[in-house]
């Protein structure tokens, strides 16, 4: 495993949202482990997200944790965690446009 895998981000919702129902819809890959967690593939990453607040169909608040970062050539600690770091907030960014009510 990486040395930059493990970074972790916690991040809340404006409202709560249907975590399973967007990664459907967005067709991202998961593993819904038990109602409060739930394994994502998302930009060749392996994702942890642990709900803090509410449940994978009502989630308020959420631990994001990249165990694997995506495969890239030519990586550096500083660069992989930074991208690492990057991969979360895309997919918060995403988890939050495509759950949001218009």
């Amino acid at each position: 495993m990486s040395r930059a895998a493990d970074v972790s981000q916690q991040c809340a919702f404006p409202t709560a949202i249907d975590v399973t129902a967007v990664l459907d819809r967005l067709e991202i890959q998961f593993l819904d482990v038990h109602d409060h967690r739930a394994i994502v593939i998302f930009a060749g990453a392996i994702l942890n997200l642990e709900c803090r607040e509410g449940d994978l169909t009502a989630l308020e608040r959420a631990e994001i944790t990249v165990y694997e970062p995506p495969v890239r050539s030519n990586r550096d600690t500083e660069n992989e965690t930074a991208a690492t770091v990057g991969v979360i907030d895309d997919f918060v960014e995403q988890l939050d446009a495509t759950g949001q009510p218009p």
